[in-house]
């Protein structure tokens, strides 16, 4: 019996290995001062004598550092900015103070202040540079885009000129300018889409960031006390300041999971005293806003209330950066939770709170967020006038067909749909459609995170709940509404992969020169389009001042107090002066529409030349009249997506109208019927071998029945979300007899999303492989050196194949050997040859063997989910490992893709991985991987199967000579019926477990 349970062994590896990436003397340790001390510092009365002044300044900014009073903090800090300008070594006040000031006091005073140092040439190149890099990263945080460039340029400059003059001769501080120089690089590549490259880049900048704690610690003078060193504490605020941007920068490229392992560890050295409390409620913030991410929104509420409430204690004021990410976070988990009375309340109070801050209003202030608020809270029309001004001001400057102008008409349509004007809403949900389900470029242009993902995602949610709630309610429905829903869920199915998708191509274009050259012409385009719309942004409101302006009291006045030649002559040049701004307008509209149309153009080119490239990355969502003619006969697709409070159902079958049903079972309520089926039919607990029929004839009666099926389906496709994926759906009672298997009246093939049934028959299957399999299986996971078992330890900062836990715990897997030894024979392969076993079944062996001309791929190992080990965002396989130890032994998802197939099914006889995680979206990854790859299906295991079940079934099902997904079904209803195994083998458990992804028919 393989028994492979549930990950409790990974996660006992993993206990402490995210805090292993700093030793423990790097935390931050607290001025050491006593209490009573450090109060009298701060009650001394400031001299008037310079020199005095800065001395006692000093020694209150570190008794205020040692009270944790940040207010008081910044304020010194300030002050020393401006006085240590005339004492050596002074200009370090002036970064700590910007740093402190932007953290815990002002972030728009800060963004002015440092405008202001690296404005002044009497400052050093580097006090200039870093005053400058500080400034672009404020900058960042907000929506000037020209005002961001022109300053990032300044920026490069200088710190071009502070490396000449550093020269190395202080390493310290040549790196700690490097380290600031990728921060904000990062956020640049951000702001041009480039998230992959933003997290590399942060990447480069912790590993730098903790060299430079290491150089600090070893170069104090005590270092038996290097904690406490001031260059050490430096030192190890850049290295936590690079691990936060790391958090955010991991959340916005979609890999929530490994930004909650960083954010947990270092909260785990707060709780264990080795963080100050400061850090820890940076920590405490960082986590909620990977949480919300993950959709974990309780805990982040908790978490982000506690980095609030610490914050506040400490003196952080209401329009610093932390205090604005931690309330943030608070308003963003109320909404995820649906607390919308809690969520209104908060972010008005929120926006109420800050001071004259312009960068931080402005951040804070969203208008999807004020818009969808006020929406749900029943004020309609504050909500329509936030979103309306909004539109028109985008229909001004973009034009009708822009993204940004098509994401503001689906903000009002569900303001629209709340309201209860489904006409109007339906009008305005049509661009949004356009933008995110017709047109491929909608993947990139609106992608779902951040705000936009809240809104976009509600409007979403909502125009399906609303079309359930008609449904359930037994009104009639529009065809176009529901093959419209239909594409929203094939949008929402298909979507949840995607991120992870996108990053595991780096090594696929780095193996593809052409590719990726097209792919950064478009890249550059984007850019292009992006600084276009920003400048034409800029000209327009250059235009509204100057409309205003001229139409102003104060200006009629002036000019009706000149003398009429002098008025005439005012007039004109006003005039002349509003006809050339709008001149500019109209060329910088043009200019824009001219960026726009060449990268869609670039799109198409990527498209045309990688059409397998834009189907993994961009997927299209075809209308339900797409899907029926890539079909045959006797086949029916059944699409399910469950809601909140419905289950919506779709069955396409060719030519014949769609069918639509609800069922009043939502998400939760079927996430607690799968599971309760899949315990039951789990016999590797002891339980008795009872088939829970009436659970499983639920799901027929619910999800299939009311769509009237066919007695002449013979072939189902399957494509559902939620805990729905995770369902055996071959097991499913069609009558409430206990024997009633789908399986026995028809084949059942599983799609990531019915969508991917379009990239699958959109051309014609290649002739058949020569050779019949390459299995790799029972890999042996302990290392036979010494140095790889080393390198397997705790010395790493991030996964690659090091990641403080022994890789060769893993529980090894010799049944595997068995099951593919039986496949080998079925297949007349020759075990020796065409299988690779034990110490051989390594990563490096898999990525060089000749795949393509082998029919079946077969794996028989350990699955890994995202989350499952530190480091691991996506989904891979556990394999051996090899001789170079600094090499990773899991073959992720960024392998799978440069593998080249031509096989009509891999296997993946591994612990779970049809099930996948939350959503099944990791198994959706992974499926869409190997058929980018070259497979044509995918056959993967719901649970740990018994071995010798399954190599019963599987021999049969890759030596039956009939189409893959009949094949399975045939070697289903043989253990179903005891000519497979003698009647042992009839419950669910031994053949229920398999399931088909991809194409039924090759």
């Amino acid at each position: 019996m393989r028994r492979h349970g549930p990950w409790a062994w990974l996660l006992a590896l993993a206990v402490g290995t995210a805090s292993a990436q700093v030793d423990e003397e790097d935390g931050e340790t607290p001025v050491v001062m006593a209490e009573r001390e450090a109060h009298a510092l701060l009650a001394e009365a400031l001299p008037a004598e310079p020199g005095a002044r800065y001395a006692l300044l000093q020694r209150q900014a570190r008794a205020a550092q040692a009270l944790e009073q940040r207010g008081k903090y910044v304020e010194l800090l300030r002050e020393l900015a401006t006085l240590g300008r005339s004492q050596p070594g002074g200009e370090a006040w002036i970064r700590q103070y910007l740093s402190a000031e932007f953290i815990w006091g002002s972030s728009g005073q800060s963004m002015a202040a440092a405008d202001a140092f690296a404005s002044d040439t009497t400052l050093s190149p580097t006090a200039r540079a870093e005053a400058a890099l500080r400034q672009v990263y404020a900058l960042a945080q907000a929506r000037d885009r020209s005002m961001l460039e022109r300053m990032w340029s300044r920026a490069q400059g200088l710190v071009r000129q502070a490396q000449e003059a550093l020269s190395n001769r202080d390493p310290a501080a040549t790196l700690r300018l490097r380290v600031q120089h990728l921060q904000v690089r990062s956020e640049i590549e951000r702001w041009d889409g480039r998230l992959a490259d933003a997290v590399a880049t942060m990447r480069e900048a912790v590993r730098l960031a903790h060299k430079g704690v290491e150089d600090a610690r070893r170069a104090a003078k005590d270092t038996s006390k290097s904690s406490r060193d001031p260059a050490v504490q430096d030192a190890y605020g850049w290295y936590d300041g690079s691990q936060g941007m790391l958090v955010y920068a991991l959340v916005r490229h979609g890999r929530a999971p490994e930004a909650i392992q960083v954010a947990q560890g270092n909260l785990a050295l707060w709780r264990s005293g080795q963080l100050s409390d400061a850090l820890g409620a940076r920590w405490s913030y960082r986590l909620g806003q990977a949480q919300v991410a993950a959709r974990q929104y309780a805990a982040a509420l908790e978490n982000a209330q506690r980095a609030d409430d610490m914050l506040q204690r400490s003196g952080a004021s209401a329009a610093s950066h932390t205090r604005w990410l931690a309330r943030q976070e608070q308003v963003r988990a109320l909404i995820g939770l649906r607390r919308w009375p809690e969520a209104d309340a908060f972010y008005r109070d929120f926006l109420a709170s800050l001071p004259a801050d312009s960068l931080a209003k402005d951040r804070a202030s969203d208008w999807r967020l004020r818009a969808l608020l006020a929406a749900k809270n029943g004020r309609f029309d504050e909500a329509l006038d936030a979103v309306e001004r909004v539109l028109r001001y985008r229909q001004r400057l973009y034009g009708e067909t822009h993204p940004q102008t098509q994401e503001a008409s689906g903000v009002r349509a569900l303001v629209r749909l709340l309201k209860g004007d489904m006409t109007g809403a339906w009008s305005d949900y049509q661009p949004l459609f356009t933008a995110l389900l017709d047109n491929p470029g909608g993947w990139q242009d609106l992608d779902l995170n951040g705000a936009r993902g809240f809104v976009l995602g509600l409007a979403f949610d909502e125009f399906l709940r609303e079309i359930g709630a008609r449904a359930l309610r037994g009104e009639a429905l529009e065809p176009a509404w529901t093959d419209r829903a239909m594409q929203v869920a094939d949008r929402l199915q298909a979507g949840a992969a995607h991120r992870a998708l996108t990053d595991a191509t780096a090594r696929l274009l780095a193996a593809t020169p052409a590719l990726r050259t097209l792919l950064e012409e478009e890249a550059n385009l984007r850019a292009a389009a992006s600084s276009r719309n920003g400048a034409l942004a800029t000209q327009l409101n250059e235009e509204d001042r100057l409309r205003r302006r001229n139409s102003s009291e104060e200006t009629k006045a002036e000019l009706k107090a000149l003398p009429d030649a002098e008025r005439k002559k005012k007039q004109k040049a006003l005039a002349d002066e509003l006809a050339a701004v709008r001149e500019q307008v109209r060329a910088g509209r043009e200019q824009a529409q001219a960026a726009r149309e060449a990268l869609n153009a670039q799109r198409e080119r990527v498209a045309k030349a990688y059409p397998a490239y834009a189907d993994l990355v961009t997927p299209a969502l075809p209308p339900p009249s797409a899907l029926q003619k890539l079909m045959s006969p006797g086949e029916a697709l059944l699409v399910v997506q469950p809601l909140e409070g419905a289950t919506l159902t779709w069955w396409i079958t060719p030519g014949a109208p769609t069918r639509f049903a609800a069922s009043s079972i939502g998400a939760a309520g079927w996430a607690d019927k799968v599971a309760q089926i899949r315990v039951a039919l789990d016999l590797s607990t002891g339980r008795p071998p009872v088939v829970p029929a009436t659970a499983l004839h639920e799901v027929w009666r619910e999800l299939v029945a009311p769509l009237q099926p066919g007695a002449d389906v013979k072939s189902l496709l399957v494509a559902a979300d939620g805990a729905l994926a995770a369902l055996p759906f071959a097991a499913v009672l069609t009558t409430p007899e206990s024997d009633a298997f789908v399986a026995r009246r028809m084949a059942v093939t599983q799609l990531p999303s019915a969508g991917a049934l379009f990239a699958l028959r959109r051309s014609a299957a290649p002739a058949p492989a020569t050779k019949p399999l390459f299995g790799v299986g029972d890999p042996q996971f302990k290392s036979a050196s010494k140095a790889g078992r080393a390198a397997l330890g705790a010395s790493a900062t991030k996964y690659d194949a090091a990641w403080g836990f022994s890789y060769g715990d893993i529980p090894p897997l010799p049944e595997t050997r068995v099951e593919l030894t039986a496949l080998a024979k079925a297949l007349g392969a020759n075990p020796h040859t065409d299988l690779l076993l034990g110490a051989a079944a390594t990563r490096e062996a898999v990525l060089a063997a000749p795949l393509q001309d082998r029919r079946v791929v077969a794996f028989a190992t350990h699955g890994l989910m995202p989350g499952e080990l530190p480091g691991v965002s996506k989904p891979a396989l556990a394999l051996a490992p090899g001789a170079d130890a600094s090499v990773s032994p899991l073959l992720e998802l960024d392998d799978i893709l440069t593998l080249r197939l031509n096989a009509q099914a891999v296997l993946l006889s591994a612990c779970n991985t049809a099930a996948g995680e939350q959503g099944g979206a990791a198994m959706s990854g992974l499926v869409r991987g190997f058929f980018f790859a070259g497979s044509r299906s995918v056959l993967a295991t719901h649970w740990a199967v018994e071995t010798s079940s399954a190599a019963a079934l599987t021999a049969a099902t890759f030596s039956a000579k009939a189409p893959r997904a009949e094949a399975l079904r045939l070697a289903q209803v043989g253990m179903i019926e005891g000519t497979l195994g003698g009647g042992r083998w009839a419950h669910p458990f031994y053949w229920a477990g398999y399931a088909l992804f991809g194409d039924p028919s090759r």
